[in-house]
């Protein structure tokens, strides 16, 4: 039996990923882009957060982070 684990995109709240969690271990420390806003996300323990990487082309437009500033 496998404990699924979902994840969603840090910014949009789009689910990205839908594996089990021995499987999403495997793929700690990468960078995944999303389909529906285009924002790059970091998969670390077990959840996506906003990736450092300087070539998001989406990193200043369409962003919560931005509206929220």
């Amino acid at each position: 039996m496998y404990n699924f684990k979902t994840l969603i995109c840090y910014n949009c709240k789009s689910v990205m990923l839908n594996l089990p969690e021995v499987e999403i271990s495997k793929l700690n420390g990468l960078n995944f882009m999303c389909e529906c806003c285009g924002h790059q996300n970091l998969l670390t323990k077990n959840k996506f957060s906003k990736s450092m990487d300087a070539n998001d082309p989406y990193l200043n437009i369409l962003s919560v982070d931005r509206m929220i500033l």
